[in-house]
This record gives structure tokens, sequence and C-alpha cells, in this order.
């Protein structure tokens, strides 16, 4: 890679962008921003970063999947 041409690495590059922008990525990152801030201000989001506080971020990422069964796989 390093000795290929500056300009056919941009290109490359380009083009490879051009394609996930095409299918949607640069929005889904956007939405995926706004809804993470969303989340972090409703109750249930402030309930989670209070034992998070408490209780350290481990423990209280185990007790919020623990419901669903999957947690440590």
């Amino acid at each position: 890679m390093a000795r290929l041409p500056i300009n056919q690495l941009v290109m490359h590059k380009l083009l490879v962008n051009q394609a996930l922008y095409s299918q949607g990525l640069q929005a889904t990152q956007v939405l995926g921003t706004v809804f993470d801030g969303i989340a972090r201000h409703t109750p249930e989001g402030y309930s989670f970063q209070q034992r998070a506080a408490a209780d350290g971020f481990r423990e209280a990422v185990r007790e919020r999947d623990e419901p669903f069964g999957d947690f440590g796989r």
C-alpha cells in the first residue's frame, strides 16, 4: 500500500466512501448519535448513570443485560 501513488489511494478511498454513503452509512451514524443523546436524557438513562456511578459500570451493564440472558457471551 505504501508504494501506491497517493492519487490512486485517494481515488480508491473516495470510491469506497461513496459506496458506503450510498448505502446510508452517514445518515445512520447521524441518527445513532441523535438517538444516543436523547436516550441518555430519559428517566432510564439517568437511572443507568446513577447505578454505574454507585456500583460501577460493569455491574450496571450486567444488571441491565441480565434479563436478556446474553451477558458475557
